[in-house]
């Protein structure tokens, strides 16, 4: 008997229902109704009435809205820069230039404010140093823009634009269950991912110019920042102290995985008009290290991705954005 011939014609192609696609991501079947109503995110050819079935390209979509969100973009444009990054979108598109204006804060695009050209050649410039290894270039480039413009201008048209391309392009999409070799496993991954090395080259670039910024005089009072415990990402911190010294507003940076007891006495010295604590995720969120924190501040405020505001105390505040936590500071210190 001959063996059997080989199937021929189009093969099916691995689809998954909605909720095998929630029990993967950790997220409610509700939520991916959600964002694919509201923000396009999840099977494009769904038909009203019908079943909605996830391919391997709405999982790897799916995949970098979360790895944005993790990284502290909001969801929006998440979901912008996923969709911007589908096959065949303009992004991928041999020879065309990115779409910077949809990679940034909500309403803050690259054509805002007049200079939207210069803003989106130095994004490629900043991008194009940070490949080349070269970080004084990519310095020099985001130093002018600091003059010209200021910190929070610059983080929120040049930084964030830049950071958001380059976590796209050299970060791998990685299974955060561990599926081992030979199990079914839904995690995809990004055949863009490269070195990690532009990236690093671009976040120490970022976080040198902004501490060039001159401080101003500063003795007790001023702003405290900090990251929890078990927190090593200050790249936000860092900007924030940046904008805070560029509108001479005292503050001081404590840095990476402060301990509860080592923040309090800090804020027990100093007595801050505000005192921002980042966590980047759930895992460094813990409550307790505010805990004591309002007997020596009237503002203490639970920044970055990983607080969740139904486990803090009410007097507790959270900010979204650069320009929120920069006008808080300032409401803070007119009441002083």
């Amino acid at each position: 008997m001959s063996p059997p011939c080989p199937p021929t014609g189009p093969q099916p192609v691995p689809e998954w229902t909605a909720a095998a696609v929630a029990r993967r991501f950790g997220i409610a079947p509700a939520t991916l109704r959600s964002w694919s109503a509201r923000y396009g995110i999840g099977p494009v050819d769904h038909q009203a009435g019908r079943y909605r079935r996830y391919s391997e390209a709405d999982l790897a979509e799916l995949e970098m809205v979360q790895r944005l969100r993790r990284d502290g973009i909001p969801m929006a444009t998440a979901a912008a820069i996923a969709r911007a990054n589908r096959p065949g979108s303009a992004a991928e598109v041999p020879g065309s230039a990115p779409s910077y204006a949809s990679r940034g804060r909500p309403g803050v695009s690259c054509e805002d404010g007049g200079d939207g050209a210069t803003c989106a050649g130095e994004v490629a410039a900043v991008l194009s140093a940070a490949r080349a290894l070269d970080a004084d270039s990519a310095v020099e480039v985001l130093r002018e823009s600091v003059s010209r413009r200021g910190v929070v201008d610059t983080w929120n048209r040049l930084c964030r634009p830049a950071l958001c391309h380059a976590s796209i392009i050299t970060r791998p999409a990685q299974d955060p269950h561990g599926a081992s070799p030979g199990t079914e496993s839904l995690a995809q991954s990004d055949p863009r991912a490269g070195p990690i090395d532009a990236e690093c080259t671009l976040v120490w670039a970022i976080t040198t110019s902004f501490r060039q910024v001159p401080q101003p005089p500063i003795g007790v009072g001023g702003v405290l920042l900090a990251c929890a415990r078990a927190e090593l990402h200050t790249l936000a911190l860092d900007a924030l102290l940046a904008a805070l010294h560029h509108r001479r507003r005292p503050a001081r940076m404590l840095g990476p995985s402060v301990p509860a007891a080592a923040l309090l006495h800090a804020a027990h010295r100093t007595r801050p008009v505000a005192a921002f604590v980042w966590a980047q995720t759930s895992d460094t969120a813990d409550p307790a290290t505010l805990r004591g924190l309002e007997r020596c501040t009237t503002t203490i405020v639970a920044a970055g991705p990983g607080w969740e505001p139904a486990h803090l105390p009410d007097h507790v505040l959270t900010v979204d954005s650069i320009d929120q936590a920069v006008a808080l500071v300032d409401r803070a210190a007119t009441r002083i």
